[in-house]
């Protein structure tokens, strides 16, 4: 059953035993070969072993997916623990094994988005620096700064100094100290060693250098116990500005221990026309052959290309566009929007709900609540914010069993006993209401019924209360943007977790791993795709190729491509076509 419906390339890749490296050309299959390689790995744990599967994503969506895709299948996910990588080091590695090392011992919190993000800004201000000059937060193994530069090494010191001050870590610190807790207490590694049968990491090609550290460590203390599994496609590594290293065979066999590593290929693709593939050949850094096998191979379907259009009237045309694929009968969640940063992504879903009422869109990268996804009242929040719907009831449930678990390890003790079950949880959950309007309003009513049920008096625990007002000051933050203008009502709270109904607005890099009927890209201009510190870096011309590549190859059927005219410089000079997209001699559609 669980290998009926894979190709035989599929097949070969979910049998493999051992350490396998496996390259997956865009709609080749990559998470269907990754769901069924966890559930073929479950199937071959003993029923008295207590052996897990890892599953290492990129995003929190991506995990997500997983969850849902195995519970489709029927399949018992129990044995399975898939989140992204510094979830991983965080509830694997950081909270069992925190008091081993001296800068954790006495406490510490996981830092806000929003309080870094603020910290950093001042601090350019203090050492002279502007706004927009990157600043690299990243170590690297031996513990020094991934920052070349004095000025910023000098600011990187002061923004340690302060966070350690308030006894927080960032996501760079999470690395590090897991790292280190890895190297000075071999012990932790083979405990993990001997816990996980295999470690699949999907995106490999944008796993930062100590997190393949962290990785390799527990394989090799399990020597030859634990298995890799690594997928993805160096042409789609995009993230080689914050960290990303696409690092080859040789390079991982050397960190493994120069252990044997297979590498398989995936080759045919499902998702898109073959004409679409043929596009975005032009901008393939991997000269491999692409060959559509879905059913709309030999489809034409659309390819537009509008360099001619005024910024001003661009909002305009892409609610044409979205219309025109509507009246084809394409459902709203099968058509997306891609914005070129993600600083844009406010005002054109503003925009598009105003042109177009009728029509659900969903940008719930907005959402002012998911700074900070470790935050405990940020778990509960989402529990509130959803309705029970037997689509997502899987989910739910794994979010409650979680939000079960931090109460107890952060306040030492249990819920209520009538809710220790976590099905008795989630109903408690689903029946807390509130009359509430206002978002925070509602948040805070629902969080105290839920806390006076399960007898928990929050205030009685440091971390607890620190945690809800970081969890409520980055909503009043964000709120109180007005470069965002989120609203503040329940509703459109609310609106932010709908899962997929509706238009889908989401950046060039957040949409990296997913598909759709019909993409709508803009904005594609030379400092937006590529960022200018791309740019800058020497890397433009690589990074141009990679984010076209990830751009079109997220289209099945129709692909509509905008590089708008009167989008300027700060300094006022007006920003060219995206260099590789200007040289792509191709017979566009007209519509």
């Amino acid at each position: 059953m669980i290998l009926e419906k894979l190709s035989e390339e599929q097949k070969i890749a979910v049998m493999q035993s051992g350490n396998v490296i496996l390259t997956a050309c865009p709609g080749s299959g990559k998470t269907r070969v990754i769901i069924h390689k966890l559930a073929y790995e479950v199937s071959q744990i003993s029923e008295g072993s207590k052996k897990r599967i890892v599953a290492l994503t990129f995003t929190v969506r991506a995990s997500e997916e997983i969850f849902r895709r195995l519970n489709r299948m029927g399949l018992n996910s129990d044995r399975i623990w898939s989140g992204t990588l510094h979830s991983f080091c965080l509830e694997w590695i950081i909270k069992p094994y925190s008091a081993y090392l001296s800068e954790l011992q006495n406490g510490y919190s996981i830092a806000d988005e929003t309080f870094c993000g603020d910290l950093i800004s001042s601090l350019k201000d203090k050492y002279g620096l502007k706004q927009i000059d990157p600043v690299n937060l990243r170590f690297k193994r031996d513990g020094s700064f991934a920052e070349p530069l004095s000025i910023q090494k000098k600011l990187l010191l002061e923004y340690h100094e302060i966070l350690k001050e308030n006894k927080v870590i960032d996501f760079e610190l999470i690395l590090l100290y897991s790292y280190r807790l890895l190297c000075e207490f071999p012990k932790i590694a083979k405990t993990l060693s001997n816990i996980f049968k295999l470690i699949c990491v999907d995106e490999y090609q944008d796993t930062q250098d100590l997190l393949y550290a962290i990785i390799c460590s527990i394989i090799n203390a399990g020597d030859g116990s634990t298995s890799l599994f690594l997928v993805g496609d160096t042409d789609q590594a995009i993230y080689t500005s914050l960290g990303g290293v696409a690092k080859d065979i040789d390079a991982i066999r050397t960190e493994i221990g120069n252990k044997n590593i297979l590498p398989l290929t995936l080759t045919g693709n499902y998702r898109s026309n073959q004409r679409i593939i043929d596009f975005y050949k032009h901008f393939q850094t991997q000269r491999i052959e692409i060959k559509a096998l879905g059913t709309n191979a030999n489809e034409k379907g659309l390819i537009t290309f509008n360099n001619s259009i005024e910024q001003k009237d661009v909002v305009n045309e892409i609610a044409r566009l979205i219309q025109l694929s509507l009246d084809q009968g394409i459902p709203e969640d099968e058509i997306c929007i891609l914005v070129p940063q993600w600083w844009l992504m406010t005002s054109i879903s503003r925009k598009l709900r105003s042109l177009l009422p009728n029509v659900n869109f969903d940008a719930s990268g907005l959402a002012p609540m998911s700074r900070n996804r470790e935050n405990i009242w940020y778990k509960l929040s989402r529990l509130f914010l959803t309705e029970p719907n037997p689509k997502i009831y899987s989910t739910r449930y794994r979010w409650a069993s979680e939000l079960r678990d931090l109460f107890r390890s952060q306040t030492n003790t249990q819920f209520k006993e009538e809710y220790l079950e976590t099905r008795d949880l989630l109903r408690l959950i689903n029946s807390i209401k509130s009359d509430e309007i206002e978002a925070i309003h509602y948040l805070i009513d629902c969080f105290d019924q839920f806390l006076i049920s399960v007898e928990i008096d929050y205030t009685n625990f440091t971390e607890l209360v620190e945690n809800r007002k970081i969890f409520f000051d980055n909503i009043e933050s964000r709120l109180n943007d007005p470069e965002f203008k989120v609203p503040s009502d329940i509703v459109s709270f609310k609106s932010f977790y709908r899962e997929m109904t509706g238009v889908i607005i989401n950046t060039c890099v957040g949409v990296k791993g997913e598909e759709f009927e019909t993409v709508i890209a803009y904005g594609l201009l030379f400092g937006y795709v590529p960022h200018w510190n791309e740019i800058y870096s020497g890397n433009g011309i690589d990074a141009s190729k990679k984010l076209m590549y990830v751009i079109c190859s997220r289209a099945k059927n129709n692909l509509h491509l905008i590089s708008e005219k009167g989008r300027t410089t700060r300094r006022g000079d007006e920003l060219i076509v995206n260099p590789e997209l200007n040289s792509n001699t191709f017979v566009y559609d007209e519509i």
